[in-house]
This record gives structure tokens, C-alpha cells and sequence, in this order.
């Protein structure tokens, strides 16, 4: 089974969330619905920038680094932000 690390964005708040699913699509559905609770009521979300890990661990530690200032450092550079 696929894993995936993700990072979303809010244009109308200007926040990003970082996060890990099995199910891409579904779960930008899901934060979209307001059905995910640290993200509710901030959308629209869009998909920013995400990886596919094929294991649930790796795809866990990756986004954990993307929450860190470094990661977050790292990913803005790259997003051009």
C-alpha cells in the first residue's frame, strides 16, 4: 500500500498543513469538507506538494520533518513562498 506525505495550502488564511494519508485524493476531499479537525473551517485547500512512500513510517517521519522550521524552511524555498 501507497503512503503519501502532503502539503496543503489555504489561500484565504495563508496557512499550510503538513500532513500523511493513504489516499491522496480522499483525503483533500476530506479537509476541503471540513471533515479533518486542524483544518476546519480554513479552506479551501490545495494541494501543494506531495510524495509516495511505500511505507507507512517513512511517509509519518517525512511529514514530521515538513512540520519542523527547517522543513518548513525548506518547503516554502521550494514552493517559491
Amino acid at each position: 500500500m501507497k503512503y503519501y506525505a502532503y502539503v496543503i495550502y489555504s489561500p484565504s488564511t495563508g496557512d499550510f498543513y503538513y500532513g500523511y494519508f493513504n489516499d491522496l485524493e480522499k483525503v483533500i476531499e476530506m479537509h476541503n469538507a471540513d471533515q479533518i479537525a486542524p483544518t476546519k473551517g480554513k479552506g479551501p485547500w490545495t494541494l501543494m506538494f506531495s510524495e509516495s512512500y511505500d511505507n507507512r513510517m517513512r511517509a509519518i517521519r517525512q511529514s514530521s520533518f515538513y512540520r519542523s522550521v527547517k522543513g518548513q524552511r525548506f518547503m516554502k524555498k521550494m514552493l517559491n513562498f
